[in-house]
């Protein structure tokens, strides 16, 4: 999968995501950076990058996928 793939699909579910009260959603396609704006204030940011894997014999179902989420408080 590309990376410009997974970030627009995950664009997608965050912007649909109704049960997560997001007021905004910024996307910095440069740096590979969605901000999320919550509607209690609360400040996402979201960095998608493609990692690497070891062969895919030796891991055929397990896949590095890491979401690092940082809280800007303001």
């Amino acid at each position: 999968m590309k990376l410009n793939y997974f970030k627009d699909k995950l664009f997608e579910l965050l912007n649909e995501e109704i049960n997560m009260e997001i007021k905004d959603i910024t996307a910095n396609d440069r740096e590979d950076k969605f901000t999320v704006e919550i509607q209690d204030g609360s400040v996402f940011e979201v960095k998608c990058t493609k990692m690497k894997t070891t062969s895919k014999i030796d891991r055929p179902f397990k896949k590095d996928i890491r979401f690092y989420w940082k809280l800007k408080n303001y």
